[in-house]
């Protein structure tokens, strides 16, 4: 428990109100709880803030509280505030482990392990691996040979990371994901169907995360790269060669086809599909259920099957809209 005053002091905001206020947690602001912080954002007025049940609410510095019946903390951007209150005082890792390694794990004697991590039960580490300190590997997750994981990366339970796979730091991957399996490449010889090798790898770098259930097969050659930043949801498929950006938004399952590059700062709604060989520019929104049959130049919105843009499609869906009646007529 943390008072009123305390939050306040940590995201900078002013605070008017019971000072002393104790704070148990966080909570939705629509029911709200006793004794609990909630936050105001855009979808919501005064109206709902003096409904909610919570006693403090965080709230932007264009609203109007002077009519308010709780406390309340004023800051310039509500919902960032709010998250940063979470994780400051709130906050427990549901798969947090306790430091050292656990005695069932099993590591190769050439593997290089820094300080302070955390390496739970059944865990395998292949030889000539380096984990790096501060690293965080749930039960029984695999890693493979030739693997480095740098520091203060968290490996969720159930991860499979295939042999000479690079992940960076601040990484997190959530359970059941797979890195590095072989790509979807196939050839024909004699009326049969071969399976290409693939012999290069996969590149995870700084601040990324990877959802639960997510494949991200290795290069044929070269590397498949995830950039700096970016935030995959779960059940992501990531095909062989595939290179994405710097903070990238990749909602959930979605499917990049391979060789396909994605720019920075570049969205996905959930279910999008894009085809192999494409580039999609920096900037680039695609809606949700989309499928990607070409190029995109930076910072177009795109939507529908096939995606065209945005403006376009709405006006092709009235005009769709009206057929019935044209038809009758």
């Amino acid at each position: 428990m943390v008072t009123a005053s305390e939050i306040a002091k940590s995201v900078n905001g002013n605070l008017y109100g019971e000072k002393d206020l104790i704070i148990k947690g966080p909570f939705d602001l629509i029911p709200g709880k006793k004794s609990f912080i909630s936050f105001l954002n855009d979808r919501f007025n005064i109206e709902a803030l003096n409904k909610s049940k919570s006693d403090l609410i965080v709230i932007s510095d264009k609203i109007d509280y002077k009519h308010a019946n709780k406390s309340i903390l004023v800051v310039k951007n509500p919902k960032n505030s709010f998250f940063k209150i979470v994780k400051h005082f709130f906050y427990l890792d549901i798969n947090k482990l306790k430091k050292g390694v656990d005695k069932t794990a099993k590591i190769s004697k050439d593997v290089i392990l820094g300080s302070n991590v955390s390496i739970g039960y059944n865990v395998i580490i292949e030889k000539k691996s380096t984990i790096q300190s501060g690293v965080s590997i749930g039960a029984n997750s695999y890693i493979g040979e030739n693997t480095i994981i740098e520091r203060n990366s968290t490996i969720h339970p159930n991860v499979t990371i295939y042999n000479n796979i690079k992940i960076g730091k601040n990484v997190i991957i959530n359970s059941g994901s797979v890195l590095g399996a072989v790509g979807f490449g196939i050839i024909t010889e004699n009326k049969k169907l071969i399976q290409v090798p693939h012999i290069g790898t996969v590149v995870i770098e700084d601040d990324v995360i990877i959802g639960a259930g997510c494949t991200i097969d290795r290069a044929t050659m070269y590397k498949t790269c995830i950039g700096e930043g970016t935030k995959i949801d779960g059940q992501v498929h990531i095909a062989h060669n595939v290179k994405i950006g710097k903070n990238c938004i990749i909602s959930g399952q979605c499917a990049i086809g391979g060789s396909s590059q994605l720019g920075n700062n570049v969205i996905l709604g959930g279910q999008v599909g894009i085809i192999d060989n494409l580039f999609i520019g920096d900037n680039c929104k695609v809606a949700a259920k989309s499928a990607v049959m070409k190029s995109l130049d930076k910072d177009m919105i795109v939507s529908g099957i096939p995606a065209i843009d945005h403006r376009k499609k709405k006006r092709l869906d009235v005009l769709i809209s009206k057929l019935p009646d044209l038809i009758k007529k």
